[in-house]
C-alpha cells in the first residue's frame, strides 16, 4: 500500500511540474499581463508554477517560481509544457522575464539558446529558428550568480543586498506573428505647454515571414509583402483619439530588424506629474491586408522637464512650474512580493510614499519591476534608477568587461521599460574617480547611449568631500553623505555649497543612517531610532538652507546585505536596518520627513541621555590584570628582579633563559595571562569604540575577507565582556603559537632550545603590552577629546607593536647565539613572505591593491 501512495505522489508531483496544455483559452489577460504586457494579439502564458529544481548543493525538488535562494551558487530549473498544435504554426516564441538576479543559461528542449544577463532588468529572449518548437517542449534555465570581477565589485562595496539565485519575478511565455514590435522609445518636441510633437522610434523585428505568404497567394517573394504600422494615442478615461500619426507602410526581409520613425501632434494635451498623473493609452499596431499581425498598448503620459536657473540655484521646471525631489531609496525585497499579492503590496507602498510626502523613488542596486512602474504611472511617482557601478576602481573597468555589462543591462532598461512616463533618469555610476581617463571615457559612451533612447535624464553619484573634475555628461548630480563628516556639519555646508557654484546643474544631497529599530535612547544615541529621525532633519535643513534640487534619502526599506555590518550586529548582521519604515510599521523618521517634505510642524525628537564613554567591562579587567600584576611584583622579590632585568637589562636577561638559569614557569605563565588580559582588553576597547565608524566598516570589509570571522568580529564589538574572554584565549593561544614557531626554527641553528624556553623568550619581549593598560580602561574618554590624540593613540600602538617585534628579534638572537643581523633578517623575512601570500590571495581574489589605491583617493 505504501509503494502505491508513492506512485500516485510521484505522478502528482510529475502532473504538477507539467503543464497539460498551452492553448488559446490558456491565454492570460489578468490585471498583471495587461500592466506590463497588453496586446489583443499576442497570445502570453504564464510560467509561475512548480518546476523541478536542483541546487548546487544537491538540493532537489519542486518549488514555486518565481523563488529566490540565499547562499547558492547555481540553480537549475526544468519543466515539460505542451502547446497547442494549432499555436504551433505562422508564430513565433519568446521567454520574457521581468527581471532576474543575475546570468542566465537557456536551454529548449536540450538545445542550448545563449547565456544573458539581466541584472534586475527586464529580459527578452527570441526561440531561435533552429530549435524547433514541438508540442512537448522541455524548458531548461541554468541561473547562476554574477562571477569574477561583477560579484567582486558588489562583494567590495558593503552595503549592497544580498546576491541570490532564482527567477526573482514573474516570467511568461509569448506567442507573436513573425512580424512584431520589439521595443518603442519617444520623445517630445514643446512649441508649447498647449502644443507637442511626439517623436516616435519604433523597432520592429521579423522572423520567417515566408509563413505569411500562405495567406496571400499572389505574391511569389516576401519583397512584395507590405505591412502597416498605426500609432493611435487615445485618452485612458474615455478610449476617445486624441493623435494619431500617419500610417506608415514598410516592408521587411526575415529575420531583420528596422526602425521606423514618426511623429504625432497633441493640442492641449493633458500633462503628466506627479501632483497630477494623467494618462494616456498609446497603441502600436502592425497589420497586413487589415488583419492585425501584432499590437501593443501602454500607459502614456506627456511630460515636460526642463533645467532652468532659478533664484536659489539651478532647478527643474516640471511641466512649467518649479520642482525640488523629494526622493527615498527603494530596494526590491523578494521574499517578501513573491509571498503573494505582489502587485497588492506595491500598490500599498506607493500608496505609503505619496502618503509620506515623497515625488520620487531611487532603485538601488537593480531595475524596478515593471509591475512597480505601471503603478507608479498611475499614482504619480518618478522613478530613478541606479545601474550597479559602485565604487569600482577605475583600473578594474580598463582590463574587464564590466562596460559592456552595464551596457547590456541600461539596454535592458531603456527598451523594456523607458515607455513608462515614470521612469525619469538613470545612474551610471555611484562614488567612481573623477579624474580618471577610464571613467571619463565610460561616463561619455554610458551616456550617449542611453540618450540615443530619448528623454530619460542621466546622473553621477560622488561622495561628499571628493574634487569634482568631471560632470559635463550628466544632467544633474547626486552628492552622498560622507561619514567621516557625520558630526561636521560645517563642513558638510561648505562642501554642498561649494559643489553647488561648481556645477551648474541640479545638485541633490543623498543621506541615510543605519540604527538599532530596538533603541529608542534619544538622538544622542547614535544607533537610535531617534537619532535616525534627528540626523535626517539635520541634513534635510542643510540642503534647504543651501537651496539644493532635492534630496535622496537612504532608504524607504531594510533589506539583506551580501557583508555583514557592525553597526547591524547586535540584531542581524546580514540586515541594514537604514529604512524610515520596514514591512510592518513606520519608524520616527518616516514621521519626520513626512513632516519636512510636505511643510508640516515637525514631531519632537526625544534627545535622551549621552552615552556613557567609560564602560564597566574594561575598569574590571584593567583592574584584575593590575591586581595579578602588582600581587606577583608585591610578593615576589625574584619576579620583581625578572620585571626590572627583562625592561632595563634585556641582554642579560634573556642570556639568562639561554644559560638555563632558572627562571619560574608558573611566574612567566602568569605574566603571560596578565599580558594577554591586557592585550584582550585593549582589542575590545578598540572595537567597541569604532563599532558604529563606518571607516571600520570599511576596512575590516577590504582586509578580512571572510564573512564568518567579519561577524563574529562585529558582534564582540558589540559585546565587550565576550570579546575580553574570547581575545584572552586568543592572545594565549598566539603566544603558544609564537613559542612552537620558534622551537621549530630552532632546529635550525647548533643550540639546544627546548618549548619552555621559546615560552618564556615570547612571554617576555612582549612586556610593554603592560603599557596599554591605561590606554585599554579609558580609550572611549582619551579618543573623542580630538583629532590629534586620536592620531597619537594610533602611533603609540604602533610604537608599542615594533617594541614588542624588536626584543622578540633581540631574544631571538641571544637565546639561539647568532649574528643579530642574521636573526633580523630571517625573522623579517619571514614576516614579509607570510605578509605577501596572504596579501597575493586578497589581491587574486579581491583585487585588493586596486580597492585600497581607490579608497585612499575616494575617501581616506
Amino acid at each position: 500500500m505504501k509503494y502505491f501512495s508513492a506512485i500516485i505522489f510521484g505522478f502528482v508531483l510529475s502532473f504538477s511540474i507539467t503543464i497539460p496544455i498551452f492553448s488559446q483559452e490558456a491565454n492570460i489577460q489578468d490585471d498583471l499581463t495587461k500592466m506590463i504586457l497588453n496586446s489583443n494579439a499576442r497570445t502570453i502564458f504564464k510560467l509561475n508554477g512548480y518546476w523541478e529544481t536542483t541546487l548546487d548543493d544537491g538540493t532537489t525538488g519542486s518549488f514555486y517560481l518565481p523563488k529566490v535562494f540565499y547562499n547558492c551558487e547555481k540553480a537549475t530549473f526544468k519543466k515539460t509544457i505542451h502547446i497547442e498544435k494549432k499555436l504551433l504554426s505562422n508564430s513565433v516564441w519568446h521567454l520574457y522575464f521581468l527581471g532576474l538576479n543575475d546570468e542566465i543559461e537557456i536551454y529548449w528542449n536540450s538545445q542550448f539558446i545563449g547565456k544573458f544577463v539581466s541584472d534586475g532588468a527586464p529580459l527578452w529572449v527570441t526561440i531561435p529558428k533552429k530549435l524547433i518548437v514541438k508540442e512537448a517542449n522541455e524548458i531548461l534555465l541554468v541561473v547562476n550568480p554574477v562571477q569574477s570581477i561583477a560579484y567582486q565589485i558588489r562583494r567590495n562595496y558593503q552595503y549592497f543586498r544580498k546576491i541570490v539565485t532564482g527567477i526573482s519575478r514573474d516570467f511568461f511565455l509569448v506567442r507573436t506573428s513573425p512580424v512584431w514590435v520589439n521595443s518603442f522609445s519617444y520623445s517630445f518636441n514643446f512649441e508649447s505647454l498647449s502644443k507637442v510633437d511626439i517623436k516616435t522610434r519604433v523597432n520592429i523585428s521579423s522572423f520567417e515571414i515566408n509563413t505569411l505568404l500562405r495567406s496571400a497567394p499572389n505574391l511569389v517573394s516576401e519583397q512584395k509583402l507590405f505591412f502597416k504600422l498605426e500609432q493611435i494615442l487615445r485618452s485612458k478615461e474615455t478610449n476617445q483619439i486624441v493623435a494619431q500619426s500617419n500610417p506608415q507602410i514598410f516592408n521587411i526581409s526575415s529575420f531583420r530588424n528596422i526602425v521606423l520613425e514618426n511623429s504625432m501632434t497633441v493640442v492641449n494635451p493633458n500633462l503628466w506629474d506627479p501632483e497630477n498623473p494623467f494618462l494616456y493609452t498609446l497603441e502600436l499596431r502592425i497589420s497586413y491586408a487589415d488583419s492585425l499581425l501584432d499590437n501593443l498598448i501602454f500607459d502614456f503620459g506627456i511630460t515636460k522637464i526642463e533645467t532652468t536657473s532659478l533664484k536659489n540655484g539651478n532647478s527643474w521646471l516640471l511641466n512649467g512650474k518649479p520642482f525640488v525631489l523629494k526622493a527615498v531609496d527603494f530596494i526590491e525585497d523578494y521574499d517578501y512580493y513573491n509571498s503573494g499579492k505582489h502587485i497588492q503590496k506595491f500598490e500599498a507602498d506607493i500608496k505609503n510614499l505619496k502618503s509620506l510626502g515623497a515625488n520620487a523613488v531611487r532603485f538601488l542596486f537593480g531595475s524596478p519591476n515593471p509591475i512597480f512602474l505601471n503603478l507608479a504611472n498611475r499614482y504619480g511617482l518618478l522613478v530613478l534608477v541606479d545601474l550597479p557601478v559602485y565604487y569600482v576602481p577605475s583600473t578594474l573597468l580598463k582590463k574587464s568587461d564590466l562596460f559592456i555589462r552595464f551596457q547590456t543591462i541600461s539596454e535592458n532598461i531603456c527598451r523594456h521599460l523607458i515607455q513608462n512616463p515614470s521612469l525619469f533618469a538613470i545612474g551610471v555610476g555611484n562614488g567612481l574617480e573623477t579624474n580618471s581617463p577610464e571613467i571619463k571615457y565610460y561616463y561619455s559612451k554610458l551616456t550617449q547611449w542611453i540618450k540615443q533612447y530619448g528623454r530619460l535624464e542621466t546622473y553621477g553619484s560622488y561622495l561628499l568631500g571628493q574634487k569634482l573634475d568631471y560632470f559635463d555628461n550628466f544632467d544633474f548630480v547626486v552628492i552622498n553623505d560622507n561619514f567621516r563628516l557625520a558630526r561636521r556639519l560645517d563642513l558638510v555646508f561648505s562642501f554642498l555649497k561649494d559643489y553647488k557654484e561648481q556645477v551648474k546643474k541640479p545638485l541633490i544631497f543623498s543621506f541615510g543612517t543605519i540604527i538599532d529599530p530596538n533603541n529608542h535612547k534619544g538622538y544622542n544615541n547614535q544607533m537610535s531610532v531617534e537619532y535616525q529621525a534627528y540626523y535626517l532633519l539635520e541634513r534635510f535643513n542643510i540642503q534647504n538652507k543651501i537651496g539644493l534640487a532635492g534630496v535622496l534619502v537612504w532608504s524607504y526599506n531594510d533589506y539583506f546585505t551580501e557583508n555583514p555590518l557592525s553597526k547591524s550586529a547586535p540584531i542581524e548582521p546580514y540586515t541594514s536596518f537604514s529604512g524610515i519604515q520596514n514591512n510592518t510599521q513606520q519608524r520616527l523618521a518616516f514621521n519626520v520627513l513626512k513632516a519636512l517634505f510636505n511643510n508640516e510642524d515637525v514631531p519632537i525628537i526625544n534627545p535622551g541621555l549621552p552615552e556613557s564613554e567609560l564602560r564597566i567591562d574594561y575598569i574590571v579587567a584593567g583592574i584584575v590584570a593590575l591586581l595579578i600584576w602588582g600581587f606577583m611584583l608585591n610578593r615576589s622579590r625574584r619576579f620583581r628582579e625578572y620585571t626590572y632585568r627583562s625592561a632595563f637589562r634585556t641582554y642579560n636577561f634573556f642570556a639568562d633563559i639561554r644559560d638555563k638559569r632558572i627562571i619560574s614557569e608558573f611566574q612567566t605563565a602568569t605574566f603571560g595571562f596578565v599580558l594577554a588580559l591586557i592585550i584582550a582588553t585593549f582589542l575590545s576597547a578598540v572595537l567597541n569604540y569604532y563599532r558604529t565608524n563606518e571607516g571600520f566598516q570599511l576596512l575590516t570589509g577590504v582586509f578580512i575577507p571572510n564573512y564568518f570571522v567579519r561577524e563574529w568580529l562585529y558582534k564582540l564589538a558589540w559585546n565587550p565582556l565576550l570579546a575580553i574572554v574570547v581575545f584572552t584565549i586568543a592572545a594565549c593561544l598566539k603566544i603558544l603559537l609564537l613559542a612552537l614557531l620558534l622551537k621549530i626554527a630552532s632546529f635550525f641553528v647548533r643550540s639546544k632550545i627546548f618549548f619552555d624556553d621559546t615560552f618564556k623568550m615570547v612571554i617576555w619581549a612582549l612586556q610593554p603590552i603592560i603599557l596599554l593598560l591605561p590606554v585599554a580602561v579609558f580609550i572611549n574618554r582619551i579618543l573623542p577629546i580630538s583629532t590629534i590624540l586620536t592620531y597619537s593613540f594610533h602611533i603609540f600602538f604602533l610604537i608599542v607593536i615594533l617594541w614588542c617585534l624588536q626584543r622578540l628579534i633581540k631574544s631571538i638572537w641571544i637565546v639561539f647565539d647568532v649574528r643579530p643581523s642574521k636573526a633580523y633578517f630571517w625573522t623579517i623575512l619571514f614576516l614579509f613572505v607570510v605578509a605577501l601570500i596572504y596579501f597575493s590571495i586578497l589581491e587574486y581574489s579581491y583585487n585588493l591593491i586596486e580597492y585600497i589605491v581607490f579608497y585612499n583617493k575616494i575617501i581616506i
